[in-house]
């Protein structure tokens, strides 16, 4: 038995349907009732809905007898018989993941079925109604659907390629956030707002194909099609209602930016409001976030840094870049789309950055504007992941607190990293946790370089073969790495390190990373307003949920400041003990062991500081422990010290207890070092320097004195004495044997001479 004719369309997309929906359950993200599997069904659906359509509506059209009433009214049938099976195979997808919750963690069917019905209904609407439009005016009505789309997916694509923004809204998909790494993609009023714009456009062109059947039959040629349609349309009264609806629209897109539906250059300069150049750069920034003083020494960085990335290029080029310092993570997030990842567009030559991450990515995101003149046409960059930011991470040098090739020897000998040759492709480098990409890819061009020279490795950058280039394959270039790196030295700090550091999962294993992504960072807002008892039980119930680091690390974080250490200790004891990898915990150890020291359980406390001390798993953790090392010496049961560590006062508010404490005992070491590091975080660096001056810490802590004499140099730097602070960081060398520390060193002593000789 053979389905009627009009019947066959259905029956396909009931099979696209189905086998769209089981495929879904197989790939991680678009598993769950979510973001990214709406917004992909969203896509497939209204692609789908308007072929479907064009396949009803057309013979229809074509076969209607009778007069224009007649010929409306049969359209109008079918149209709506159709909409409801579209209506009736869009639940397939939606029952499909919906039921996979049953072996795939959902954590918020809500949510997800709101993504849903904003993204993947409306997305079905429109696609619908574009192809009602496109049966009724084109002969070749499916090429011009088509056609319509294609347009729709450059445009998003030119607003990426052309404008600052990372995210797009389109009528097929809904929205589209940007490749970050930012994990929350919440519902919003804005999402909202654009989805009913959406529909709006859906019914003019339902309208207006219902204009054009009316008036003209099948047969008409689409250029008398249109010229029916402009008749009718400025006839009266019936051009007072096209007249509104066209401003309408012609006023949401010329406030598109307003309403943040897209982000153009211009608006964004407009919007933070100030800038300043260099003989190098033009640097946009939010005059209230950076005075005047502060723009110049950000653009004597900028002219730094770019120094020091076009030496190691060793190429002259003449290069001009814009670069946009945004006020804070969320103010970058509402005009570009990314909040805490920082970007580059190389085919443009501008760099995005947060004015918090300003010193830690300049140099990296520098270094691929820098190499677009070796990248491929049109994008400007390797079409290699792993070497784009292979090449950046290699020629920044410093990531984390120890060099790249000992990062990677520590995976190697813990078992945790993948084969290069996966890192050097698109898919592999995202599908693995980001800090282990980017360190192994930046180690692996690290290696090429200081053993083969920067031109070979641009070569490949531009797409040459490995073996024509180094005569070699990309193979025996792992092996030869992965020897060398066999041969780097490790003990168990640098271990415990590698734990604290790299074992976490990737977006792709995480349970429900945008949904608890978003409780975190309610969580983290209501620990920023100092609501602690509030943000421990979102954390809670985001761990519980999802078994998660971040809403781990924040549960024992808030505890510790709400005062619950008890809660921390037991924590300690059943989760972190309890597990096959302890050490990946390590960061938490500073606030477990405070727990300790403040239940007068000094062993313990003092186990924990050593254990992070000994494995310096960033510059501020080492420096925590010792300094409280130190304390607990002078002050066993915690009554005098403990408090200032716990504080969640301000720099300055800390200051105040500390010149307190100082009162009662001005010899006290700890408390003068402290006293000069917030100083300097206060920005008062005469003061600073002078405090720090006076000390002497060689006796006490080996990581402290360097610690202070690389403040002292800072402190020094920013009063502009160069030559003083030179002297400082070059002294600090003595107490430490660390080759990450002389790399810094190094980096500060090349500042101060850039500085010195070419001013602020």
């Amino acid at each position: 038995m053979t389905l009627p004719r009009m019947e066959r369309p259905v029956v396909r997309a009931l099979v696209v349907y189905v086998v769209y929906s089981l495929l879904c359950t197989r790939i991680p993200l678009l598993n769950y009732l979510g973001y990214e599997f709406s917004s992909a069904t969203a896509f497939v659906g209204s692609i789908l809905s308007g072929f479907v359509v064009i396949t009803m509506v057309r013979p229809a059209y074509r076969d209607a007898q009778g007069g224009p009433h007649d010929r409306t009214h049969l359209i109008l049938n079918v149209l709506n018989r159709t909409a409801k099976t579209l209506a009736l195979l869009l639940l397939i997808p939606f029952v499909v993941i919906s039921f996979n919750a049953l072996f795939v963690r959902n954590c918020s069917l809500i949510e997800g079925a709101g993504f849903f019905l904003l993204l993947s209904a409306v997305g079905v609407a429109f696609g619908a109604s574009l192809g009602f439009f496109s049966a009724v005016m084109f002969r070749n009505s499916r090429l011009m659907f088509g056609a319509a789309c294609l347009a729709l997916i450059l445009y998003s694509v030119g607003l990426g390629y052309w404008t600052p923004a990372l995210y797009s809204y389109n009528f097929l998909y809904g929205y589209f956030p940007g490749l970050t790494y930012d994990e929350s993609v919440p519902l919003t009023v804005t999402l909202l707002a654009f989805r009913i714009v959406t529909l709006l456009v859906s019914g003019i062109l339902i309208l207006l194909g219902l204009i054009v059947a009316r008036e003209c039959e099948h047969t008409a040629a689409t250029e008398r099609k249109f010229k029916r349609l402009a008749s009718e349309l400025v006839r009266y009264p019936r051009w007072i209602p096209a007249l509104l609806i066209l401003l309408a629209l012609g006023g949401l897109y010329w406030y598109r930016c307003e309403i943040g539906f897209e982000s153009t250059a211009g608006f964004i300069r407009q919007t933070l409001g100030a800038s300043y150049r260099t003989e190098h750069f033009t640097i946009y920034y939010d005059p209230v976030s950076m005075d005047s003083a502060e723009a110049r020494r950000v653009a004597a960085e900028h002219e730094f840094r770019l120094y020091q990335v076009l030496s190691e290029f060793s190429y002259p080029e003449r290069v001009s870049f814009d670069s946009y310092v945004y006020p804070s993570p969320e103010a970058k997030r509402r005009l570009i789309g990314a909040g805490n990842t920082d970007i580059t567009k190389p085919w443009s030559g501008q760099i995005h950055l947060s004015r918090q991450s300003l010193e830690s990515s300049l140099k990296h995101e520098l270094v691929h504007v820098a190499a677009a003149p070796f990248g491929i046409p049109v994008l400007r960059a390797s079409l290699s992941t792993g070497l784009v930011e292979g090449l950046a991470m290699a020629v920044d040098g410093t990531w984390g607190n120890r060099t790249l090739h000992e990062y990677a020897a520590g995976m190697r000998a813990v078992g945790i990293a993948p084969d290069i040759r996966t890192i050097m492709t698109p898919w592999g480098f995202v599908s693995e946790q980001p800090a282990v990409s980017y360190v192994l890819a930046g180690s692996f061009c690290r290696y090429l370089i200081d053993r083969f020279g920067m031109r070979r490795l641009l070569s490949v950058y531009r797409g040459a073969d490995y073996t024509a280039i180094y005569g070699r394959s990309l193979e025996r270039l792992d092996a030869d790495w992965r020897g060398f790196l066999d041969r780097v030295p490790l003990d168990r700090g640098d271990l415990d390190a590698i734990d604290a550091t790299f074992r976490r999962p990737t977006i792709f294993r995480k349970v429900c990373p945008r949904v608890l992504a978003r409780r975190i960072a309610d969580a983290h807002a209501a620990f920023t307003a100092k609501q602690y008892t509030r943000a421990e039980s979102l954390y809670a119930s985001s761990y519980a949920d999802g078994r998660g680091y971040e809403a781990f690390a924040g549960y024992l974080t808030s505890a510790v400041r709400d005062g619950g250490f008890d809660r921390v200790i037991a924590a300690f004891d059943t989760v972190i003990l309890r597990d096959d990898h302890p050490a990946r915990f390590l960061h938490l150890f500073v606030g477990i062991g405070d727990s300790y020291w403040k239940e007068e359980n000094t062993l313990k406390a003092y186990a924990l500081y050593d254990r992070v001390r000994r494995a310096a798993v960033s510059g501020y953790s080492a420096e925590a422990t010792a300094l409280r090392i130190l304390a607990m010496k002078e002050d066993p049961d915690g009554r005098l010290y403990l408090p200032v560590f716990l504080s969640d006062a301000s720099d300055t508010a800390r200051l105040t207890m500390v010149d307190s404490l100082l009162r009662e005992d001005r010899a006290s070491p700890m408390l003068l070092y402290l006293r000069g590091r917030l100083l300097l975080s206060c920005g008062d660096y005469a003061a600073s320097a002078g405090v720090l001056k006076s000390l002497d810490l060689s006796g006490s802590d080996q990581i402290l004195e360097a610690v202070r004499l690389q403040s002292l140099g800072r402190a020094l730097l920013r009063m502009g004495r160069y030559e003083e602070s030179r002297a400082a960081y070059w002294m600090s060398l003595n107490f430490t044997d660390r080759q990450i520390d002389k790399e810094r060193v190094d980096d500060l002593l090349d500042r101060c001479e850039w500085m010195r000789d070419h001013g602020l």
